[in-house]
């Protein structure tokens, strides 16, 4: 109840403001284009939601590896590791970092995460395998870090942080595991760059704008969430497969407004 709680709350606020920053970043501010920009936000929406019903493994699948380069994204733009990379070392790094992330949750929670991806038909990966996946991105990421030499510094913090989220996935649940780094470690450094990025600066007046100006979309989102888990032909016995459906259709937009985020403010 406590990672549901955090995910249904931080979790989504954090990508309730997308359109604002496709505001931010469009040069038109005619109430044509904001409605345009809507439509197509909530198009993709919904295309990841019939992707889902017509297409559930493919799609399970692709949000995953989205997922993989989102939050990796997030954690290499969050310290100063990203200044120092070229854009193919950066972006070994962004997947890297996300696939160790999702392979230690997996082998932890093996048990629960081999029944969600048996309700979208997909046989899971073992987990001697999940293993070798491990030592090979592993040893991936350290190369990266210990080349360059003014990187290595993070090479003992990136080690410490994996081993603490490690003993984390060992002692709690899946949805908590991944609640406290989606929270913690994503949504609110996520925030962090986006008040500043819309508003100028991450000041508590612009973080409670950014909060005000989210909570119409959060609600809709919850709404929405309501109504899927009423109508949907998942078994609603289980709320991961629907939590990870519903997150998933958010997702992919979120991803492209975010991305397109960092690369305006590097210009």
């Amino acid at each position: 109840m406590v990672g549901f709680s955090l995910i249904l709350s931080v979790g989504l606020i954090h990508g309730a403001n997308d359109l604002l920053i496709i505001k931010r970043n469009t040069s038109s501010d005619t109430n044509f284009s904001q409605s345009k920009s809507f439509i197509k936000y909530f198009g993709i929406v919904l295309a990841g939601l019939i992707f889902f019903y017509f297409f559930p493994s493919f799609a399970l699948i692709s949000f995953i590896l989205v997922s993989i380069y989102h939050f990796g994204e997030q954690h290499i733009e969050a310290i100063p590791l990203d200044k120092n990379l070229k854009n193919g070392r950066r972006y070994i790094s962004i997947i890297s970092h996300g696939i160790l992330l999702f392979t230690i949750i997996f082998m932890n929670n093996t048990k629960v995460v081999v029944d969600v991806f048996s309700s979208f038909n997909i046989v899971f990966l073992n987990y001697n395998f999940l293993i070798i996946i491990l030592i090979i991105t592993s040893i991936l990421y350290a190369s990266i870090l210990i080349i360059k030499k003014d990187l290595q510094t993070f090479l003992i913090s990136e080690i410490l942080f994996f081993g603490l989220f490690y003993f984390l996935s060992i002692t709690s649940s899946l949805i908590l595991c991944f609640s406290v780094y989606f929270i913690f470690f994503h949504s609110i450094l996520s925030i962090k760059d986006q008040v500043k990025y819309i508003y100028g600066s991450n000041n508590s007046k612009s973080l409670k704008r950014y909060i005000k100006n989210s909570l119409p979309y959060f609600i809709l989102a919850l709404i929405f969430l309501i109504l899927f888990y009423i109508y949907t032909e998942i078994d609603n016995n289980d709320l991961l497969p629907i939590i990870f459906t519903f997150l998933a259709a958010i997702t992919f937009p979120h991803v492209l407004v975010i991305e397109k985020m960092y690369r305006t403010m590097k210009q």
